[in-house]
């Protein structure tokens, strides 16, 4: 039951160092081109700064959703399906690896080059959705619903039970 939280906290932690990464080479054409940005994006800098600080947002949103998961923090909306959601994102990312490679290989023809390094990249994503949905799984039945949220009430927790009795004479 615990590993789960681990697997969940460890995802929550990738998602959000890709965040800060994102959010670090937004401020570098070179790097940002390196890593996959179109060039029509890098020539425009505000705009490279903007998409990069959205797809940051993003990878930030699905860490806190891991750690939400694992209990860390309270309970986002749509818990379960927010983390099915994001597991099939990076799995579906991830699995660009199999045309990449076939590229590489040569077995299939592509007018655009793929570098061998977007294979590591679509390999890193499958392995972080694999932890993704694996702690989503590992958790499933003890991730908050709205049948085992208790219900708080309006009233004061620290009165005596007889001071909210109304008295009739």
């Amino acid at each position: 039951m615990k590993k789960f939280k681990h697997i969940l906290v460890f995802s929550g932690v990738l998602s959000l160092v890709l965040a800060i990464f994102q959010i670090i080479i937004s401020f570098s054409p070179s790097l940002s081109l390196y890593f996959g940005a179109p060039e029509a994006l890098v020539k425009n800098i505000y705009m490279l700064i903007i998409v990069s600080f959205a797809i940051a947002g993003i990878l930030g949103i699905f860490g806190l959703y891991a750690i939400s998961g694992a209990g860390y923090i309270r309970a986002l909306p749509w818990l379960k399906q927010g983390l099915l959601l994001i597991s099939s994102i990076f799995i579906l990312r991830g699995l660009l690896v199999i045309p990449e490679f076939l590229v590489i290989m040569g077995v299939i023809q592509s007018s655009i080059p793929i570098a061998p390094r977007f294979v590591v990249f679509s390999i890193g994503s499958l392995m972080i959705g694999f932890f993704f949905i694996t702690g989503t799984i590992g958790g499933w039945n003890s991730f908050p619903s709205k049948k085992n949220i208790q219900k708080e009430t309006c009233l004061p927790r620290n009165l005596p039970s007889d001071t909210l009795r109304t008295k009739f004479p």
